[in-house]
């Protein structure tokens, strides 16, 4: 009988393309495809996760018609795979049909960020059970104040400073029980109860993340930047205020010292307040494909990774 920890578990959520289901019908492995920007980043941290033998695993969106198009194109994708129990593709006709989030409008990614996160807590949380969840920019923004009802630490990281919104009535009628979790978003003016806010008071996607969120992560120094910039020039901003009531903030780029991995890896530890990996020796720095594609994402911030 193993009378060990348990492990605990790393739910990452994503909106963005980072695996790619592989149906040539040889093997039901999911393989990365993002060479560039954060969603290969993210690709890549979840490989490497896994090959740490940390229990991580994936929910995205099943973008098929996108899929299709990038096993097309690149039939012989080579690179880290992930096995299909740790990649959750939620399923909805609101991205089937879809283009990636960057190339739709605004109503668009709405409407699949709801039907988006509607699965995540319907379906992959009840599935998965995380211990923490980790999610990424405005189009996860209702997660982490679900995860608080629930009392799942959460991280919430900004990858811009986009952002939509829509009201509680909306939530309500893609099949989300806001009702539930209302109290941990953020709106356009401070609510006086459900029933006067639900179609009268917007909520905003990426304050909500914030605001919810137990930790909030800056992706990149550019970005960290311009979220300066605003503090200095408008210091009553809305995304201002939220952050600076943030006891936890921080911006997770790679440095000398630190690699992405081996900061996001400390993170978690300290959120859960507990090892990732049964083992107590962690590599001090990142290996394989995963080590060269962080230093690339250095590089391309402007940052020196040590070798």
């Amino acid at each position: 009988m193993n009378n060990g920890p348990i492990q605990p578990r790393i739910l990452l959520v994503t909106p963005e393309i980072s695996l790619v289901p592989d149906r040539s019908g040889k093997n039901s492995d999911y393989l990365y495809c993002k060479s560039s920007g954060f969603a290969g980043f993210l690709s890549h941290w979840a490989r490497d996760l896994y090959g740490r033998g940390v229990d991580v695993h994936v929910a995205q969106p099943d973008y098929r018609s996108v899929f299709a198009l990038i096993l097309q194109n690149k039939p012989r994708i080579k690179g880290c795979r992930m096995p299909q129990s740790r990649v959750h593709l939620t399923e909805d006709r609101a991205f089937f049909y879809a283009g990636e989030p960057e190339s739709n409008s605004v109503r668009e990614n709405i409407k699949i960020s709801l039907a988006f996160q509607r699965e995540v807590i319907h379906q992959v949380l009840p599935l998965v059970k995380p211990d923490l969840i980790h999610c990424h920019d405005w189009m996860c923004g209702l997660i982490p104040a679900f995860a608080r009802k629930l009392g799942i630490p959460c991280i919430f990281t900004l990858q811009s400073c986009e952002t939509a919104k829509c009201v509680l009535s909306d939530v309500e009628d893609i099949g989300i029980d806001a009702a539930l979790f209302w109290q941990h978003l953020f709106f356009d003016r401070f609510p006086c109860n459900y029933e006067e806010t639900r179609q009268t008071n917007p909520i905003d996607f990426l304050l909500s993340g914030v605001f919810a969120a137990r930790h909030v992560s800056i992706a990149s120094p550019d970005l960290l930047v311009k979220v300066a910039e605003r503090f200095i020039r408008s210091p009553e901003a809305p995304l201002v205020r939220v952050l600076s009531e943030k006891l936890a903030v921080d911006c997770h780029a790679p440095t000398e010292a630190h690699p992405v991995g081996m900061q996001y890896i400390d993170l978690y530890e300290r959120l859960l307040r507990r090892p990732l990996m049964n083992t107590s020796v962690k590599e001090p720095k990142l290996r394989g494909e995963s080590a060269r594609y962080f230093e690339r994402f250095a590089l391309s911030s402007g940052l020196k990774v040590g070798t």
